[in-house]
């Protein structure tokens, strides 16, 4: 055999794996494209989807909410100008086996992303762990998963955010209305994600700004959650927070408004084996009332709080949060409130005694829903 002969034919096999590779890559990124819009569920519209594997780019995305007349507190649970998808043809290929579908990385950018607070959650993106839930129900056969255990049906190994903004809508307020509280500028990585079930541990590491009526404050979460089981490690750091956008934490119902204050805390929360430990730090600074009379903030006399204040320039109190999530007497929003108020009380030299609501319902505020319960 010649050796151009020989040359041609392996330019034909050459040319033969490229083509099949070729088709390959295709194949997974139009499959891909077909996952991901699959994973993100019926409700979910984008305006436009570009593949360039391993990546796929969806631009204009929506989810809107369920159409059930107070369902929800807006009328979209996401929305993002981009997502970035990386998903392999490795991992499409082990989900048609049956396992989860698996996605490296997704990039989300330039959205808002809406949470709503209720007495027993804190859930964010129904639609999707909707969607999930329904795709694990079809694996819990090929995962040979337990009785009465839920398969996993999506795993998000890495997320990343941009210039996004988080509107959390609380409705667990005494008075029975809906707070918001916004939160924008939230960039950071959340890792680990396992659907629907949430089993496994993720690791977060979050920041933003919390918007207030006069001033805004940083915000910033990092550390691990496993919220199935009720784990977790957190430090949760505000800085310079509007004492004016809490004041409906602050206030017990029936007390008058705060015009002016800022708000740090700092804590330390972890919880294993249902046994929670959050030791922390909290100080008020240039608070002002509406009014000169009397009266009380978070269940303190007013005037000790004011003398406070002018002595201090600040009160600064430390408190440790202590209990079990599986004691029924153990109420994570009553006891973070008791601790913190008690704490109020020392400070200024005065007792607090059965308040069970005030300054550390700002906190349980902006952490979710009761101890024993995990977000959804």
């Amino acid at each position: 055999m010649s050796f151009l002969a020989t040359y041609r034919r392996l330019l034909l096999a050459g040319a033969a794996v490229v083509a099949v590779a070729l088709g390959v890559v295709i194949f997974a990124a139009h499959d891909a494209r077909h996952r991901i819009l699959q994973a993100l569920g019926p409700r979910t519209t984008v305006g436009s989807i570009s593949l360039n594997y391993p990546t796929v780019t969806l631009r204009d995305v929506h989810v809107a909410a369920s159409d059930a007349p107070g369902a929800w507190p807006a009328n979209e649970e996401f929305d993002a100008r981009e997502v970035t998808v990386d998903i392999t043809a490795a991992s499409l290929w082990a989900y048609r086996r049956g396992e989860p579908l698996a996605i490296a990385d997704v990039r989300v950018r330039d959205g808002t992303l809406v949470m709503l607070r209720t007495p027993d959650h804190l859930t964010l993106l129904p639609a999707l762990r909707d969607t999930s839930r329904a795709q694990a129900a079809a694996l819990q056969a090929s995962q040979a998963v337990a009785p009465g255990e839920t398969a996993t049906a999506l795993v998000i190994e890495h997320m990343s955010f941009e210039r996004m903004a988080v509107d959390l809508h609380d409705a667990t307020l005494p008075d029975g209305k809906t707070h918001k509280l916004r939160f924008e500028q939230v960039h950071g990585t959340v890792s680990g994600l396992a659907l629907p079930k949430l089993a496994q541990p993720m690791t977060l590491d979050l920041q933003g700004v919390l918007r207030g009526v006069e001033r805004d404050g940083q915000v910033a979460i990092k550390g691990s959650l496993a919220p199935a089981a009720h784990d977790a490690n957190l430090a949760i750091r505000l800085a310079g927070v509007d004492v004016v956008a809490l004041q409906p934490y602050l206030l017990k119902f029936g007390e008058r408004a705060v015009r002016h204050g800022t708000l740090d805390l700092s804590m330390d929360a972890s919880v294993a084996n249902r046994q929670v430990h959050a030791p922390g730090q909290l100080t008020i600074a240039g608070l002002e009332f509406g009014d000169a009379e009397g009266g009380t903030f978070a269940g303190v006399e007013r005037r000790a709080v004011l003398a406070t204040l002018k002595r201090d320039g600040r009160i600064a109190l430390k408190f440790t949060l202590e209990g079990r999530t599986d004691d029924p007497k153990f109420k994570l929003d009553e006891s973070l409130a008791l601790r913190v108020a008690a704490g109020l009380g020392e400070t200024v030299g005065v007792s607090v005694k059965g308040v069970v609501e005030g300054v550390g319902s700002a906190i349980k505020g902006l952490l979710g829903g009761k101890g024993d319960k995990p977000a959804r």
